[in-house]
Protein backbone atom coordinates (compact mmCIF):
# COMPACT_ATOMS: atom_id res chain seq x y z
CA UNK A 1 0.00 0.00 0.00
CA UNK A 2 1.39 3.18 -0.99
CA UNK A 3 1.50 5.87 1.96
CA UNK A 4 0.54 9.44 1.22
CA UNK A 5 -2.08 11.97 2.76
CA UNK A 6 -5.77 10.80 1.95
CA UNK A 7 -9.39 11.63 3.05
CA UNK A 8 -12.04 8.95 3.50
CA UNK A 9 -15.22 9.44 4.33
CA UNK A 10 -17.17 7.16 6.36
CA UNK A 11 -21.31 7.11 7.03
CA UNK A 12 -23.34 5.70 8.98
CA UNK A 13 -26.78 4.78 7.86
CA UNK A 14 -28.24 4.42 10.99
CA UNK A 15 -25.95 6.78 12.99
CA UNK A 16 -24.39 3.92 15.06
CA UNK A 17 -21.13 3.71 14.97
CA UNK A 18 -21.74 -0.09 16.06
CA UNK A 19 -23.81 -0.70 12.77
CA UNK A 20 -23.13 -0.72 8.93
CA UNK A 21 -20.12 1.84 8.41
CA UNK A 22 -19.61 2.81 4.46
CA UNK A 23 -16.10 3.78 3.90
CA UNK A 24 -15.10 5.66 0.44
CA UNK A 25 -11.63 7.42 -0.32
CA UNK A 26 -13.48 10.50 -1.98
CA UNK A 27 -11.13 10.40 -5.06
CA UNK A 28 -12.23 7.01 -6.21
CA UNK A 29 -14.79 5.03 -7.30
CA UNK A 30 -14.91 2.25 -4.73
CA UNK A 31 -16.58 1.95 -1.44
CA UNK A 32 -16.36 -0.81 1.03
CA UNK A 33 -19.42 -1.76 3.21
CA UNK A 34 -18.95 -2.99 7.04
CA UNK A 35 -22.05 -5.05 7.93
CA UNK A 36 -22.44 -6.87 11.36
CA UNK A 37 -23.76 -10.05 11.21
CA UNK A 38 -26.62 -8.99 13.18
CA UNK A 39 -27.54 -6.64 10.95
CA UNK A 40 -27.47 -8.73 7.70
CA UNK A 41 -30.92 -8.44 7.29
CA UNK A 42 -30.22 -4.59 6.88
CA UNK A 43 -27.80 -5.24 4.17
CA UNK A 44 -29.98 -7.40 2.12
CA UNK A 45 -32.68 -4.70 1.85
CA UNK A 46 -29.79 -2.39 0.52
CA UNK A 47 -29.85 -2.25 -3.16
CA UNK A 48 -26.02 -2.48 -3.14
CA UNK A 49 -26.51 -6.08 -2.11
CA UNK A 50 -27.55 -6.91 -5.62
CA UNK A 51 -24.13 -5.93 -7.37
CA UNK A 52 -20.86 -7.74 -8.00
CA UNK A 53 -18.15 -7.19 -5.74
CA UNK A 54 -15.42 -8.68 -3.58
CA UNK A 55 -16.52 -9.72 0.27
CA UNK A 56 -14.52 -10.26 3.39
CA UNK A 57 -15.78 -12.39 6.67
CA UNK A 58 -13.86 -11.54 9.71
CA UNK A 59 -13.70 -12.98 13.46
CA UNK A 60 -11.69 -15.40 15.18
CA UNK A 61 -10.32 -18.53 16.08
CA UNK A 62 -11.99 -19.86 18.92
CA UNK A 63 -9.53 -21.89 20.33
CA UNK A 64 -6.36 -19.50 19.65
CA UNK A 65 -8.31 -16.35 19.24
CA UNK A 66 -6.60 -15.49 16.67
CA UNK A 67 -7.81 -12.73 13.85
CA UNK A 68 -10.07 -15.55 11.51
CA UNK A 69 -11.22 -14.58 7.36
CA UNK A 70 -12.28 -15.97 4.46
CA UNK A 71 -12.24 -14.19 1.15
CA UNK A 72 -14.74 -14.40 -1.27
CA UNK A 73 -16.14 -13.04 -4.93
CA UNK A 74 -19.71 -13.21 -6.19
CA UNK A 75 -21.85 -11.46 -8.88
CA UNK A 76 -25.08 -10.94 -6.11
CA UNK A 77 -23.71 -9.86 -2.63
CA UNK A 78 -26.35 -10.53 -0.49
CA UNK A 79 -27.06 -13.91 -1.82
CA UNK A 80 -23.56 -14.71 -1.35
CA UNK A 81 -23.20 -13.61 2.72
CA UNK A 82 -27.22 -15.09 2.97
CA UNK A 83 -25.79 -18.42 2.39
CA UNK A 84 -22.63 -18.20 4.13
CA UNK A 85 -24.31 -17.12 6.85
CA UNK A 86 -26.45 -20.33 7.29
CA UNK A 87 -22.79 -22.64 6.40
CA UNK A 88 -20.27 -20.58 8.37
CA UNK A 89 -19.81 -20.21 11.97
CA UNK A 90 -16.70 -18.48 12.28
CA UNK A 91 -17.49 -14.57 11.60
CA UNK A 92 -19.22 -11.48 12.83
CA UNK A 93 -18.39 -8.64 10.44
CA UNK A 94 -18.30 -9.30 6.62
CA UNK A 95 -17.33 -6.16 4.37
CA UNK A 96 -17.80 -5.82 0.75
CA UNK A 97 -16.00 -4.10 -1.89
CA UNK A 98 -17.95 -2.85 -4.65
CA UNK A 99 -18.17 0.01 -7.37
CA UNK A 100 -20.08 3.25 -7.09
CA UNK A 101 -20.61 3.39 -10.90
CA UNK A 102 -21.04 -0.22 -11.19
CA UNK A 103 -18.15 -1.01 -13.33
CA UNK A 104 -16.85 -3.54 -11.65
CA UNK A 105 -17.14 -7.42 -13.93
CA UNK A 106 -16.86 -10.93 -12.20
CA UNK A 107 -13.95 -10.75 -14.24
CA UNK A 108 -12.81 -7.79 -11.85
CA UNK A 109 -13.73 -9.75 -9.30
CA UNK A 110 -12.32 -13.36 -9.94
CA UNK A 111 -8.85 -11.31 -10.14
CA UNK A 112 -9.32 -9.54 -6.75
CA UNK A 113 -10.21 -12.19 -4.88
CA UNK A 114 -6.92 -14.16 -6.08
CA UNK A 115 -4.83 -11.30 -5.28
CA UNK A 116 -6.29 -10.73 -1.82
CA UNK A 117 -5.92 -14.70 -1.19
CA UNK A 118 -2.27 -14.59 -2.32
CA UNK A 119 -1.79 -11.11 -0.31
CA UNK A 120 -3.31 -12.50 2.80
CA UNK A 121 -1.01 -15.39 2.85
CA UNK A 122 1.87 -13.53 2.54
CA UNK A 123 0.92 -11.09 5.47
CA UNK A 124 0.88 -14.19 7.60
CA UNK A 125 -1.49 -11.71 9.70
CA UNK A 126 -4.75 -13.50 9.67
CA UNK A 127 -5.71 -17.49 9.37
CA UNK A 128 -7.64 -17.94 6.25
CA UNK A 129 -10.91 -20.13 6.11
CA UNK A 130 -10.66 -20.48 2.53
CA UNK A 131 -9.77 -24.05 1.44
CA UNK A 132 -7.94 -23.47 -1.51
CA UNK A 133 -5.49 -20.29 -2.32
CA UNK A 134 -6.88 -20.42 -6.03
CA UNK A 135 -5.14 -20.05 -9.29
CA UNK A 136 -3.96 -16.59 -11.15
CA UNK A 137 -7.11 -16.21 -13.45
CA UNK A 138 -5.93 -14.76 -16.54
CA UNK A 139 -6.79 -10.89 -17.32
CA UNK A 140 -5.77 -8.60 -19.75
CA UNK A 141 -2.96 -6.57 -18.85
CA UNK A 142 -5.44 -2.87 -19.06
CA UNK A 143 -7.94 -5.07 -16.52
CA UNK A 144 -5.10 -5.72 -14.42
CA UNK A 145 -3.83 -2.68 -13.54
CA UNK A 146 -7.34 -1.52 -13.23
CA UNK A 147 -7.45 -4.26 -10.40
CA UNK A 148 -4.31 -3.36 -9.05
CA UNK A 149 -5.31 0.13 -8.29
CA UNK A 150 -8.89 -1.24 -6.98
CA UNK A 151 -6.94 -3.24 -4.63
CA UNK A 152 -4.58 -0.71 -3.09
CA UNK A 153 -8.06 1.20 -2.23
CA UNK A 154 -9.67 -1.93 -0.68
CA UNK A 155 -6.87 -2.42 1.14
CA UNK A 156 -6.68 1.53 2.63
CA UNK A 157 -10.65 0.91 3.63
CA UNK A 158 -10.12 -1.95 5.31
CA UNK A 159 -7.58 -0.76 6.89
CA UNK A 160 -8.74 2.52 7.86
CA UNK A 161 -11.99 0.34 9.62
CA UNK A 162 -9.51 -1.70 11.37
CA UNK A 163 -8.79 -4.60 9.75
CA UNK A 164 -5.12 -4.64 8.20
CA UNK A 165 -5.61 -8.04 6.22
CA UNK A 166 -2.75 -7.47 4.12
CA UNK A 167 -0.09 -5.71 6.07
CA UNK A 168 2.89 -7.95 7.91
CA UNK A 169 2.65 -7.83 11.63
CA UNK A 170 5.65 -5.85 11.07
CA UNK A 171 6.90 -3.38 8.15
CA UNK A 172 10.59 -4.01 9.07
CA UNK A 173 12.88 -6.16 7.37
CA UNK A 174 14.41 -8.95 9.54
CA UNK A 175 15.74 -12.55 8.37
CA UNK A 176 15.43 -15.69 9.56
CA UNK A 177 18.43 -17.94 9.75
CA UNK A 178 17.75 -21.75 9.80
CA UNK A 179 19.15 -23.85 12.37
CA UNK A 180 22.59 -24.58 12.48
CA UNK A 181 23.81 -26.93 14.99
CA UNK A 182 20.92 -26.33 16.74
CA UNK A 183 20.92 -22.59 17.22
CA UNK A 184 18.76 -20.28 15.81
CA UNK A 185 19.43 -16.72 14.97
CA UNK A 186 17.44 -13.12 14.37
CA UNK A 187 20.02 -10.95 12.10
CA UNK A 188 18.37 -7.96 12.05
CA UNK A 189 18.65 -5.26 9.57
CA UNK A 190 16.96 -2.05 11.73
CA UNK A 191 17.75 -2.60 15.61
CA UNK A 192 16.16 0.66 16.61
CA UNK A 193 12.64 0.04 18.95
CA UNK A 194 14.10 -3.36 18.84
CA UNK A 195 13.28 -5.29 22.60
CA UNK A 196 14.51 -8.32 23.97
CA UNK A 197 13.98 -10.88 26.56
CA UNK A 198 16.65 -12.70 27.19
CA UNK A 199 17.26 -15.52 29.96
CA UNK A 200 18.41 -19.17 30.66
CA UNK A 201 16.82 -21.35 27.39
CA UNK A 202 14.97 -18.26 26.40
CA UNK A 203 15.51 -15.53 23.04
CA UNK A 204 13.47 -13.34 22.39
CA UNK A 205 13.28 -10.26 20.08
CA UNK A 206 10.04 -7.93 19.12
CA UNK A 207 9.51 -4.77 18.10
CA UNK A 208 6.39 -2.56 19.73
CA UNK A 209 4.40 -1.22 17.23
CA UNK A 210 0.92 0.80 17.08
CA UNK A 211 -0.78 -2.85 17.36
CA UNK A 212 1.55 -4.10 20.42
CA UNK A 213 4.49 -6.36 20.53
CA UNK A 214 5.77 -8.21 17.74
CA UNK A 215 7.27 -11.04 18.61
CA UNK A 216 9.85 -12.04 15.45
CA UNK A 217 10.24 -15.11 13.68
CA UNK A 218 12.77 -17.02 14.99
CA UNK A 219 12.37 -16.03 18.67
CA UNK A 220 12.62 -19.06 21.40
CA UNK A 221 11.28 -19.59 24.40
CA UNK A 222 11.00 -22.68 27.43
CA UNK A 223 8.94 -25.95 26.12
CA UNK A 224 8.26 -26.63 29.62
CA UNK A 225 6.32 -23.92 31.78
CA UNK A 226 8.08 -23.99 35.22
CA UNK A 227 6.36 -25.85 38.58
CA UNK A 228 2.74 -25.11 38.77
CA UNK A 229 2.41 -22.68 36.45
CA UNK A 230 0.39 -24.86 34.20
CA UNK A 231 -2.19 -26.24 36.66
CA UNK A 232 -2.98 -22.28 37.54
CA UNK A 233 -3.21 -21.08 34.06
CA UNK A 234 -4.74 -23.08 31.77
CA UNK A 235 -5.77 -21.05 29.63
CA UNK A 236 -2.46 -19.96 28.71
CA UNK A 237 -2.06 -23.52 28.63
CA UNK A 238 -4.80 -24.31 26.05
CA UNK A 239 -3.80 -21.30 23.63
CA UNK A 240 -0.15 -22.26 23.23
CA UNK A 241 -1.03 -25.92 22.39
CA UNK A 242 -3.14 -24.56 20.29
CA UNK A 243 -0.59 -22.60 18.41
CA UNK A 244 1.91 -25.68 18.04
CA UNK A 245 -0.72 -27.50 16.65
CA UNK A 246 -1.09 -24.87 13.96
CA UNK A 247 2.74 -24.72 13.69
CA UNK A 248 2.94 -21.32 14.30
CA UNK A 249 5.27 -22.37 17.67
CA UNK A 250 7.66 -25.27 16.86
CA UNK A 251 9.27 -27.71 19.99
CA UNK A 252 12.69 -27.97 19.05
CA UNK A 253 14.44 -30.08 21.72
CA UNK A 254 14.01 -27.95 25.30
CA UNK A 255 12.52 -24.89 23.47
CA UNK A 256 9.45 -23.28 21.54
CA UNK A 257 10.59 -21.52 18.26
CA UNK A 258 8.43 -19.03 16.91
CA UNK A 259 7.92 -20.03 12.82
CA UNK A 260 5.91 -16.93 12.44
CA UNK A 261 5.99 -13.14 13.55
CA UNK A 262 3.44 -12.88 16.22
CA UNK A 263 0.87 -9.98 17.81
CA UNK A 264 0.22 -9.50 21.24
CA UNK A 265 -1.90 -6.64 22.18
CA UNK A 266 -0.15 -6.37 25.71
CA UNK A 267 3.78 -6.84 26.44
CA UNK A 268 3.11 -9.50 29.27
CA UNK A 269 1.34 -12.35 27.40
CA UNK A 270 4.37 -11.81 24.61
CA UNK A 271 6.95 -12.58 27.91
CA UNK A 272 5.05 -15.26 29.40
CA UNK A 273 4.84 -17.24 26.55
CA UNK A 274 8.49 -17.22 26.53
CA UNK A 275 9.25 -17.73 29.95
CA UNK A 276 6.91 -20.32 30.49
CA UNK A 277 5.78 -18.38 34.01
CA UNK A 278 3.90 -15.28 35.34
CA UNK A 279 5.95 -12.17 33.94
CA UNK A 280 5.62 -8.16 33.94
CA UNK A 281 6.14 -7.43 30.07
CA UNK A 282 6.73 -3.84 30.75
CA UNK A 283 9.58 -4.60 32.61
CA UNK A 284 10.95 -8.11 30.80
CA UNK A 285 11.19 -6.46 27.89
CA UNK A 286 14.45 -4.08 27.21
CA UNK A 287 15.89 -2.39 24.62
CA UNK A 288 19.57 -2.91 23.59
CA UNK A 289 20.67 -0.20 26.21
CA UNK A 290 19.34 -2.28 28.70
CA UNK A 291 16.19 0.28 29.24
CA UNK A 292 12.80 -1.48 30.08
CA UNK A 293 9.85 -1.04 27.67
CA UNK A 294 8.16 0.75 30.56
CA UNK A 295 10.87 3.17 30.68
CA UNK A 296 11.39 3.77 26.73
CA UNK A 297 7.27 4.01 26.42
CA UNK A 298 7.79 6.82 29.72
CA UNK A 299 5.52 4.83 31.44
CA UNK A 300 7.28 5.32 34.87
CA UNK A 301 7.20 9.44 34.61
CA UNK A 302 4.32 10.48 36.28
CA UNK A 303 5.37 8.18 39.39
CA UNK A 304 9.23 9.37 39.20
CA UNK A 305 7.85 13.11 39.06
CA UNK A 306 5.36 11.96 42.54
CA UNK A 307 8.70 10.54 44.00
CA UNK A 308 10.99 13.87 43.82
Amino acid sequence: MTIHPQTIQIFLPSGDPQGIREATLITRTIRTIEIPRSRLDTFLRMSESSQVGIYFLFGENDQTGQPRAYIGQTGNLGTRLKQHNEKKDFWNRAIVALSLTHSLTVAHAHFLEWLAIKKTTEAERYELDNQTLGTYPHTPAPMEAECREIFETIDTLLTTLGFPLFAPPIKTTHIFSEPTENIYSIEEKDLSNTFYCRTNGVDGQARYTEEGLVILKGSFGRLQPCDGFSRHNTGYVAKRQALIDQGILKPDADRLVFTKDMVFKSPSPAAVFLLGRAANGWTEWKDAQGRTLADVMKRNENSKDRNE
